[in-house]
């Protein structure tokens, strides 16, 4: 799975809409990252808003 199925994935899953922390940390927990806080930090950065 690449990144940008991740990402399209968790917003299809989605109930409501999600914000940017909240899918990073899912995004992080979808490709094997963890939760870590700081790992989340760095993915949040990363992905568009």
């Amino acid at each position: 799975m690449n990144q940008r199925q991740a990402v399209l994935g968790i917003l299809r899953d989605a109930a409501s809409p999600v914000s940017t922390a909240e899918c990073a940390a899912k995004f992080s927990q979808a490709v094997g990252l963890g939760n870590e806080a700081e790992i989340v930090n760095q993915v949040s950065r990363k992905l568009p808003s």
